[in-house]
């Protein structure tokens, strides 16, 4: 494995530990008696719709469901890929495509209000978009290199 492969997964895996960390934090804060303002710096990720997050110590936390579950599953993504680096980068990136579709037909069904999206549903649907595409995202920062060299 290449070292700026390595380099850009250390960085890229601090985004999900920090928002999901942040949002952590901020939820227990609100919990334990901070104003419910500090939320609003998370509405630049987020809706933050009450009702579409988690519960923890009986309050929503400042992302939804299925946001919280893109972040750690684009961590459980970065870490698969140290595990297993073998897939080549078109067949992950066509395996992000798959996994983010059932993510956008609950998002648009549930925008269109054909039909309203459970936190289960978000959650699943998050996690296999976050998944597919921190492995993505390795897959072609580690290939990117053998894609340019111009055969003799």
């Amino acid at each position: 494995m290449k070292r700026e492969t390595i380099i850009a997964g250390a960085v890229f895996a601090l985004i999900p530990i920090a928002v999901v960390s942040l949002a952590v934090l901020c939820t227990w804060a609100i919990a334990h008696g901070s104003s419910p303002m500090w939320r609003l710096p998370f509405k630049v990720l987020c809706h933050g719709i009450p009702h579409r997050c988690l519960t923890i110590w009986n309050t929503p936390m400042p992302i939804c469901a299925r946001c919280t579950a893109i972040y750690i599953g684009l961590f459980v993504g970065l870490f698969g890929f140290f595990i297993a680096p073998w897939m080549h980068e078109r067949v992950a990136r066509w395996t992000m495509f798959i996994g983010a579709m059932p993510m956008a037909v609950d998002g648009f069904t549930q925008l269109l209000r054909l039909r309203e999206s459970t936190n289960s549903l978000r959650l699943a649907t998050g996690a296999a978009a976050g998944v597919t595409f921190g492995y993505w995202i390795l897959s072609a920062i580690e290939r990117r290199d053998q894609r340019r060299v111009a055969p003799s």
